[in-house]
């Protein structure tokens, strides 16, 4: 998961603040208790538009087969959604 921590902060940057509750050999939690798209939104008087951001999310999380690639995702509310985070809650399935 060390390539997943690097793009973190790479591609995102700072206007995201990760945090990872959970990292071991078969859970990969990465929490976004801060998200640069949510706050350009407020800042533009439209967080109304935010779900839909959360919704360019399901392109990559509706490709997740767990039976063919050995893993699930979960996440079950975003910030933009009224959560308090953005839960990206990887685990393996396989044994």
């Amino acid at each position: 998961m060390e390539l997943a921590k690097t793009r973190e902060h790479q591609s995102f940057g700072e206007g995201f603040e990760f945090r990872h509750p959970v990292d071991d050999d078969r859970r990969f939690h990465a929490d976004i208790h801060r998200c640069f798209y949510y706050d350009v939104l407020v800042a533009n008087s439209a967080p109304e538009l935010a779900p839909a951001m959360c919704d360019f999310d399901r392109n990559w999380i509706d490709a997740i087969d767990p039976d063919a690639h050995g893993f699930r995702f979960e996440r079950a509310t975003t910030i933009g959604l009224g959560g308090t985070h953005c839960p990206f809650h990887f685990s393996r399935t396989d044994g």
